[in-house]
């Protein structure tokens, strides 16, 4: 088993982790997740163990402590008539994906055709979780992506108990979307401060390019996410499982974490420099800068 200093510089050279621009902070802080080969916690990690450096420069270690945070996912299912005929293939993913996900983890549904609501209500129910997939009706509109995507992105920003988040979010690229500047930057925000992974798995009948298109590209690759696109919903029974396969392999990792809080240089760079991490305890190391970790 390799050493954990070499297993993380690497990492964050792959990941290209970079710090936002906390010019006005003196403090830092990032989070690591420290795991044997099979994937079970490594306790004891002490701020003798971490060293940082931001842009190069070595940072003292101020306090390093292990968080269990609960992880909270949310579903957000297209259900415009056009994008979910037949809707069997979505009802049996949908089924999979929540029997997947492990026990404890904190669930909801909503819809997002005409209007996004809610079908079942944040829950640790699994079987209530499972009943509400049959509550999904197709709709005649057209699924409102962004309102949804922001509107999630909200209810994470209004829950104050630290936690990680996720959505799962099946779009479709009917319709039109109409967004203002503000309102993008306000989702833009959210994601970035609460670090909220978001898949996306997308039904493009067009040109397989657009609003929703583009902004699933990019929020997945901004958070960290899976983005894919189909024509059809058949797709759906197999894509959603493996979707809640990488959110089952999140939570392992997020349930063992550690937050290392640490000085900043005297001059840092305004605009964000890269963050490296040198751990000296052996395991499987993943660091992330706002706790989401995406195997």
């Amino acid at each position: 088993m390799r050493r954990a200093l070499f297993t993380l510089i690497l990492a964050a050279a792959a990941l290209n982790q970079t710090a936002p621009p906390l010019h006005a902070q003196k403090q830092g802080q990032i989070f690591v997740s420290l795991t044997t080969p099979e994937g079970k916690p490594v306790d004891g990690l002490t701020a003798d163990d971490v060293t940082i450096l931001e842009d190069g420069m070595r940072c003292k270690t101020l306090k390093v402590e292990a968080i269990a945070w609960p992880t909270k996912v949310q579903v957000l299912v297209d259900n415009g008539r056009a994008t979910i005929d037949p809707i069997n293939p979505l009802q049996n993913g949908l089924k999979e994906f929540f029997a997947l996900v492990p026990d404890g983890v904190e669930m909801s549904m909503y819809t997002t055709a005409g209007s996004p609501r809610p079908v079942v209500k944040p829950t640790t129910d699994r079987k209530k979780l499972i009943d509400g997939i049959s509550l999904i009706t197709p709709d005649s509109g057209s699924g409102m992506f962004f309102d949804a995507l922001l509107e999630a992105s909200e209810r994470v920003d209004k829950d104050k108990t630290p936690s990680h988040n996720i959505i799962v979010i099946i779009g479709s690229d009917s319709g039109s979307m109409r967004l203002l500047d503000r309102d993008f930057l306000k989702l833009q925000t959210n994601v970035l401060n609460h670090g909220i992974t978001t898949h996306v798995l997308m039904n493009v009948k067009g040109q397989g390019s657009g609003g929703q298109v583009d902004l699933g590209l990019n929020i997945t690759k901004f958070t960290g996410g899976k983005y894919e696109s189909f024509n059809g919903t058949t797709r759906l029974a197999t894509a959603l499982p493996e979707i809640g396969r990488i959110v089952a392999k999140s939570v392992a990792l997020q349930n063992q974490e550690y937050r290392v809080l640490y000085e900043r240089p005297a001059k840092p760079n305004e605009k964000g420099g890269a963050i490296n991490a040198e751990i000296r305890k052996e395991g499987v190391v993943k660091l992330s800068l706002r706790g989401n970790q995406v195997p």
